[in-house]
């Protein structure tokens, strides 16, 4: 088993760099843990002990022992005492590399993924363990059973290694762990998705240069990404805002890492408000937070409407089509009637969702027509006439939006399906349209905006003041 007696991180388990004469501490590349030489020898040691008495139980002694050049004989030998034991490993380790590449390799922080990673250590002591049976091999076919199975839980170990560290913001050593992986992919006949985890190191690469205040260097290892697995689509997404934020801050003479730090804060807000792991959706509006900061430096515009207020709230311009299926909706039986309207994106940190229901089912008379005209003239109207493309003030509160638009469409429909009835309309088409930001008024326990007459109830007045920019 000489090939085995590498030592071993006592951390993580992966194979650590020859120590220099002299030296009592070795550092592991793969988790960045200073291993104590004598801690980590006693590890190593420890762990081929274990291999000895496990490769003891799969075979006679006599077979272990032996050094018998007739490689027929070992290979009937391996065949009856090794393989049977060793293809449901093989199995089990496919199995946990799949599922691991199946739930994406790119993270912030430990903020994007949906599962938590898997021990490491766990598996490349069992990688450890089946790369001590290739001396057992006796044909080419019979060693690549045994480097096929133990490579596979190698990947699996390098990519539960890379996750583990993203989570521990480790980014350099993240990078490596899918760069080994990868080098280990190609040599069990795995190209394509060793292709696609080379990649995946280039994206931590860009988040080590974001952390080292080197803004141009993360942009160009995040714009050489070609194709990107549906896998990995969110954390590179995520990581391309903030190499372009980045950029931008350092272009404007700005901390280039201050954009990496509002990133994550914004993304742990969301996540203890929406109660859900972060969905690709998300990916909208963490670009819209980005421009939100643009804007207040000068490098970007936003629209909004001018006004009296103590924040910008995010609402959705939205265009909706309503069709009569009864009588006394409308003059006629079956007539459309369409009308513009402000959704709210503010949702899940306000509430309702949705405001012209409200407004409507509240407002006197029974012609709908009417009520849409009420709620254009006191609310609508007078934002599109105050709408602006600009900067914005440094010392002006901006509410992000919280609300993706495919989830402001569904609140939309769910509520004119509930309300629906009460105003003779079943049949809404809605257009979620463009975000624009409107001047509310903060209360107590609610926001007041077009002077009263929608009202945003605040769940968390806590969580305002932290999303807020």
């Amino acid at each position: 088993m000489a090939q085995t007696f590498k030592l071993r991180c006592s951390n993580c388990g992966a194979p650590l760099p020859q120590p220099k004469p002299g030296e009592e501490y070795v550092r592991c590349e793969y988790c960045g843990y200073w291993n104590k030489i004598v801690d980590t020898e006693n590890y190593t040691s420890r762990l081929l002990e274990e291999v000895k008495q496990w490769i003891s139980s799969l075979v006679p002694r006599q077979v272990v022992s032996s050094s018998t050049a007739d490689m027929v004989a070992r290979h009937h030998l391996f065949q009856a005492y090794i393989k049977p034991r060793l293809t449901p490993r093989l199995a089990t380790a496919k199995a946990e590399f799949y599922r691991t590449i199946s739930l994406g390799l790119v993270d912030v922080k430990g903020l994007l993924r949906r599962q938590e990673p898997g021990d490491p250590k766990r598996y490349f002591e069992e990688s450890f363990k089946l790369s001590a049976l290739s001396e057992l091999a006796g044909s080419d076919e019979d060693l690549s059973l045994v480097n096929t199975a133990a490579g596979y839980f190698s990947a699996v170990a390098h990519l539960n290694n890379a996750l583990v560290n993203a989570a521990g913001e480790n980014y350099s050593e993240a990078a490596r762990n899918l760069e080994e992986a990868a080098k280990v992919l190609d040599s069990i006949g795995e190209p394509r998705i060793a292709q696609r985890v080379k990649a995946v190191s280039g994206v931590y690469r860009a988040l080590a240069e974001v952390k080292s205040r080197d803004p141009a260097a993360s942009s160009t290892l995040i714009r050489g990404l070609d194709t990107v697995d549906p896998s990995d689509r969110l954390g590179v997404e995520v990581v391309k805002v903030i190499v372009d934020w980045s950029n931008t801050w350092f272009q404007h003479g700005r901390d280039p890492f201050e954009p990496y730090i509002k990133t994550v804060e914004f993304i742990k807000s969301y996540r203890g408000l929406s109660g859900k792991p972060i969905g690709e959706d998300f990916v909208e509006l963490l670009s819209e937070y980005s421009r939100i900061h643009y804007a207040k430096l000068g490098a970007g515009k936003v629209r909004y409407m001018q006004g009296a207020g103590d924040a910008l709230v995010p609402f959705y311009f939205s265009k909706v089509t309503v069709t009569a299926v009864s009588g006394g909706l409308l003059s006629k039986r079956g007539e459309a009637i369409d009308f513009n309207t402000l959704v709210p994106a503010s949702t899940p940190l306000t509430n309702p969702p949705v405001v012209d229901v409200d407004f409507m089912s509240k407002a006197k008379g029974k012609d709908l027509r009417e009520k849409v005209k009420a709620f254009n003239t006191s609310c609508v109207e007078p934002v599109v006439k105050g709408l602006r493309d600009d900067y914005l003030s440094s010392s002006l509160r901006v509410l992000p939006p919280l609300t993706p638009r495919s989830v402001a469409e569904r609140y939309y429909y769910e509520y004119w399906k509930m309300w629906g009835p009460k105003f003779k309309a079943t049949n809404i088409a809605v257009e979620v349209g463009d975000l624009v930001y409107v001047p509310g008024v903060l209360k107590e326990s609610y926001i007041e905006v077009c002077g009263g007459v929608m009202r945003l109830f605040i769940r968390d007045t806590s969580m305002l003041n932290k999303v807020v920019v």
